[in-house]
């Protein structure tokens, strides 16, 4: 196949740091800093394995002060359960680089008061700046063992095993949701696409950089029966989870033989003179997995009570994301519908802490991105003049903490017998202790901020 018959061109890969992310699954972690070293590793490729999180906690040697700190703390990560770790993860990170910023800038002070103005001077005195911080976007790979004699004499390749430190948002973001099989398939196809695409396709011999890493992909394809064609690499399988060209809702034609809509929304509206109804249940008379939108305070461009028909995810721009799941930017406004109907039946004496309960989609730092990616295509969808998403501030137990309003109402249509938005005796008893345990330590002092869960469990 020749170049211009690709559907990727080689700066497609660069652009979004594939190159690098080929080189950092190539080389051991002791390699991390030499950039040299990881260029020549590419030849020691070997297709990945397993996945592996980072390893946490993350330590920090303050040399100023003398001592060596973890992000989070060793107990803390210890006592952390596992459905928690994803979300301490994200929150060391933060932490970890808040405080490396504080050091650097503490360095500089000590390198001023010293007298330390050459890089002799400062590497004598022993005091570095952390010069590479923590990412969000970091996890790690575990690859095959060699099977075509690479040599293996130097030191680095006879104990290597196998582990390597990835780092790459565009990857991160688009296997973060997948199972373990098809997120180990994707990479290797990448890796074999982007071999592909600097090598212009043409046969490999003994001696060329990739010609070992291109065998041990084949053999690795053959022996899992699989077929690299019928495999999407990153940014195929990265384009699939965008939403779908979003046309304004005024431009959409229903499926029914109504007529099209009278008006033109030629000017934005506000995000409160709407409402979305989300239809979950099987009905004949509605499509199940439908929306329908409503402009419920009236502006003078759309008469007031303005009620669309129902439309299906796809037609609004929703993709299903992965075997005919709800999409997770429509999970996450039946999150917000959910939250918002336990504050009206059980107010909480901490907004912000319930919304954490409900909200979240895996992680906070997950659920972030889906929210963004959810903002834009709302705003585009309804032609809505602000963010649909309002940050607030709340303080509880002498803490601060952030949570986010959705300022469009939504409400879901379901059978009773299939709601999964009304909570069991058993759950509602739950969370109201985790409420009395909330309230008891905020006033004794003794608020740690954690409480009391619910999860999929304990809905019906």
């Amino acid at each position: 196949m020749s170049e211009d018959e690709k559907k990727y061109k080689l700066l497609d890969f660069k652009d979004v740091g594939i190159d690098q992310f080929v080189r950092d699954i190539s080389s051991p972690i002791q390699d991390n800093w030499d950039e040299n070293a990881q260029k020549e590793n590419v030849a020691y490729f070997t297709p990945v394995k397993y996945l592996a999180p980072p390893s946490c906690p993350f330590p920090f040697d303050d040399k100023l002060k003398g001592e060596r700190i973890y992000f989070p703390s060793i107990e803390e990560w210890n006592k952390c359960p596992d459905n928690k770790r994803v979300e301490m993860y994200h929150k060391a990170v933060d932490d970890f680089e808040a405080y490396r910023e504080d050091y650097n800038k503490r360095v500089d002070e000590y390198y001023k008061e010293k007298g330390l103005n050459d890089l002799e001077s400062k590497a004598d005195s022993g005091v570095y700046k952390y010069e590479k911080g923590r990412s969000h976007f970091e996890f790690q790979t575990i690859n095959h063992p060699f099977h075509f004699d690479q040599d293996r004499s130097h030191n680095k390749w006879k104990t290597d095993i196998g582990l390597r430190q990835a780092d790459n948002e565009l990857v991160y973001s688009t296997i973060v949701d997948m199972d373990d099989e098809d997120t180990v398939s994707i990479i290797n196809k990448t890796v074999y696409d982007y071999i592909d695409t600097v090598t212009k396709g043409r046969p490999l011999r003994d001696g060329d950089i990739f010609y070992n890493p291109m065998r041990e992909l084949l053999r690795w394809a053959e022996t899992e029966s699989l077929d690299f064609g019928a495999i999407p690499n990153i940014l195929e399988a990265s384009e699939s989870q965008k939403p779908s060209k979003v046309q304004r809702l005024d431009q959409l034609h229903p499926k029914s033989s109504q007529k099209p809509f009278g008006f033109k929304q030629e000017h934005s509206t506000s995000p409160r003179s709407w409402s979305i109804e989300h239809n979950i249940s099987e009905s004949t008379v509605t499509p199940t997995h439908s929306l329908r939108f409503s402009c419920t305070q009236g502006s003078p461009y759309l008469e007031r009570g303005t009620a669309f028909p129902w439309y299906t995810y796809e037609e609004c721009g929703f993709n299903y994301y992965k075997a005919k799941e709800i999409p997770r930017r429509i999970q996450l406004l039946e999150q917000y519908a959910l939250w918002n109907d336990m504050r009206e039946e059980s107010p909480p004496p901490s907004v912000s802490l319930s919304w954490e309960e409900c909200v979240i989609i895996g992680s906070r730092h997950y659920t972030m991105k889906i929210q963004r990616e959810l903002n834009e295509h709302l705003k585009n969808l309804l032609n809505l003049d602000r963010d649909v998403f309002e940050k607030v501030t709340e303080e509880a137990g002498g803490k601060k903490y952030t949570y986010y309003e959705c300022l469009i109402k939504i409400t879901t249509v379901q059978e009773e017998k299939e709601s999964y938005k009304r909570f069991t005796k058993d759950s509602q008893k739950k969370y109201r202790g985790g409420i009395n345990d909330f309230q008891r330590d905020k006033k004794s002092g003794e608020d740690t901020g954690v409480y009391t869960s619910l999860d999929d469990t304990d809905l019906t």
